[in-house]
């Protein structure tokens, strides 16, 4: 087994406790900052952070979050925003930016024994709080904290009234345990959703994947294409997708896993994410071919978890070419699936 798939495996049970086992008795509450309220009263330890990608970095801190709900009675919250800080507060964000949606994101916490899930609207008001006046009027004041866990680089509050280093003192003064978790490494360097966003950029799923815990996943509605594949002896689903919020992977032809409506999960495939330059199709396309499926897909959600990459897309100078290449492409894509098993 790789070292690769080894990784996976490892952060993907990482918290599977006896904790996190009651998680299942109970579904994960979402509540707006309007709505906080309804919050039961009693005592809350609580993450904050924007948790996109809920990447093996966020398991580790909400590993630590359950661990210290449980030790001390207390409700195990995340507190994160409805847009990224940077979606707001800068000029330079790409349309493709998030590694998870906002409702992917609440799945992924709930599975990390997360009770309920805070969604703060992120707006310029909310961005000229200090640090100690969000721990204090919403931590503290609304959700009743009584222990504050934080990521190893974890900061929050305004960058221009940076009073951050004061939250140890007034954590303190107002009975808040504070817990700063260490840092997860993968090739050295410590686990970020902006690492995970380049390695995606770059093709490197597997690398993304490593530092995920999982494989990246992106899904969409099948619709009526041209139908070339099916001509070449390889028939694909056209996907359209469903959120184009997401980080697109370099164009390439990947290896992958596919999930239908149905629930049928784990079948394997390939896919071409990018132009058709052989048929002189410029435009972006998200064709996938399921191995030994036979089925019609039209207008059903496709859910598409990228193995690795198996090469550029290229132009090839006749169809007899581009199918050798397809027949290889399906032989490299069966034996990287079967080997990341």
């Amino acid at each position: 087994m790789s070292l690769l798939k080894l990784i996976i495996k490892f952060y993907s049970h990482l918290l599977i406790s006896s904790y996190l086992c009651k998680t299942f008795e109970y579904k994960m509450t979402i509540y707006k900052l309007a709505d906080i309220n309804k919050l039961s009263v009693e005592g809350t330890a609580v993450t904050v952070g924007m948790f996109d990608g809920v990447h093996i970095g966020h398991r580790h801190i909400l590993s630590l979050l359950a661990d210290v709900a449980m030790r001390g009675g207390l409700k195990p919250v995340a507190v994160t925003f409805d847009r990224h800080p940077r979606q707001v507060l800068a000029t330079d964000v790409p349309i493709h930016f998030r590694v998870t949606t906002n409702s992917e994101r609440s799945e992924l916490l709930s599975s990390c024994g997360v009770e309920a899930v805070v969604e703060v609207e992120f707006t310029p008001e909310l961005a000229h709080m200090s640090a100690c006046e969000f721990f204090r009027q919403i931590l503290v004041e609304q959700l009743n904290a009584k222990a504050l866990v934080l990521g190893f680089d974890n900061m929050f509050g305004s960058r221009s009234r940076n009073d951050f280093d004061q939250l140890p003192a007034m954590a303190r003064e107002l009975g808040v345990a504070l817990h700063v978790d260490t840092a997860v490494c993968y090739g050295g360097k410590e686990v970020s959703s902006t690492r995970i966003r380049k390695a995606l950029q770059l093709g490197q799923t597997d690398r993304a994947a490593a530092m995920l815990g999982r494989g990246y996943r992106m899904w969409g509605t099948v619709e009526r294409g041209r139908q070339l594949g099916r001509t070449l002896g390889f028939p694909t689903a056209n996907v359209s997708l469903a959120d184009t919020s997401k980080v697109w992977p370099a164009d390439g032809v990947y290896a992958v896993r596919v999930t239908l409506e149905n629930g049928t999960s784990g079948l394997a495939g390939m896919a071409n994410f990018g132009a058709q330059p052989t048929f002189g199709l410029d435009k972006p396309v998200f064709e996938v071919n399921i191995f030994d499926f036979d089925g019609d897909l039209y207008d059903t959600t496709l859910t598409v978890e990228f193995g690795p990459r198996l090469r550029d897309i290229c132009r090839f100078d006749s169809v007899e070419m581009l199918v050798a290449q397809l027949n290889a492409d399906r032989d490299s894509a069966r034996r990287l699936l079967q080997e990341n098993d």
